[in-house]
């Protein structure tokens, strides 16, 4: 028998994805003025269209499918959805939402399209393409590592600090957990969401033992896939709060149920570990 909490939440979710989605569909195709309003576009459409694909995979949601009756309850690929979407959530906040000045916001840009620049000459080189596109992805980074060092921010940078993101093998300045702590979700709350279903994506051991025990039906399988339903709510709650940043004009399309809840996350990652017990608070 499937819980009431776990129906209960998915159909929050879906409301959710339902709003983002619908929201993404009002924004698409006009005119922006900014890096900001082009890549937070196109960013939170991954982020809607990743929620509806874990909801392809939720038994009892309006979007779940049974082949010829048969329930597969797939937590793996779902827990590897989910991990995406707070990998997506986590870009669009740090590219799009947080209040930097505008030589910091130039670096991150910089840093993120060289790193993307670098990995893909690398994908590339392992297969041996002999493209001519290879030409040009030099080309291109080595006019981003220019655009990189002429930046104001990137000057004032020490010079162990200046190599290692000159080298663009990473391309985001700040750690996840600094990210989620600016953008009002506790960091705790974030590295163990995110090891969590990490376990899943790497095939960890812990996801082996869990996955011997799972069962399509089970209530306590049942449970494991609430938890991460509530993970899904709380990305999506800020994904949209977020994105209406970007585009005020939509905070009127709305519906006042979607508004409280996100309210009512934003108060719980407020305080979600205030209680000793470890109980969610309630508003």
């Amino acid at each position: 028998m499937i819980d009431g909490k776990y129906l209960q939440g998915i159909r929050t979710l879906e409301s959710l994805c339902k709003t983002a989605s619908k929201l993404s569909i009002a924004t698409s195709g006009r005119e922006v003025s900014t890096s900001r309003e082009a890549y937070g576009s196109h960013i939170f459409g991954k982020i809607c269209v990743t929620g509806i694909a874990i909801l392809k995979l939720l038994p009892k949601s309006t979007f779940y499918f049974a082949p010829n009756g048969l329930e597969i309850w797939d937590i793996s690929s779902v827990s590897a959805l989910s991990r995406s979407l707070i990998d997506s959530y986590n870009i669009f906040y740090y590219l799009i939402i947080e209040k930097v000045d505008k030589d910091e916001l130039e670096f991150r840009f910089i840093l993120w399209k060289l790193h993307s620049e670098c990995e893909r000459l690398k994908m590339l080189e392992f297969i041996g393409s002999t493209s001519n596109a290879l030409d040009d992805i030099k080309q291109n980074i080595e006019y981003l590592r220019k655009e990189l060092k002429n930046n104001k921010f990137y000057q004032k940078l020490d010079f162990k600090k200046q190599r290692f993101w000159g080298s663009a093998e990473k391309g985001v300045f700040l750690t996840n957990t600094k990210i989620s702590e600016s953008a009002g979700i506790k960091p705790n709350y974030y590295k163990a969401t995110y090891k969590y279903l990490s376990q899943y994506v790497h095939t960890y051991a812990f996801s082996i033992s869990q996955l011997a025990i799972f069962r399509a039906g089970d209530a306590e399988s049942l449970n494991r896939l609430e938890t991460i339903v509530e993970y899904c709510i709380v990305y999506l709650c800020f994904s949209i709060r977020d994105f209406l940043k970007v585009f005020p004009d939509q905070s009127s399309n709305i519906p006042s149920e979607i508004i409280k809840t996100i309210e009512d996350w934003e108060y719980i990652m407020r305080n979600i570990f205030s209680d000793p017990s470890g109980a969610i608070p309630v508003r």
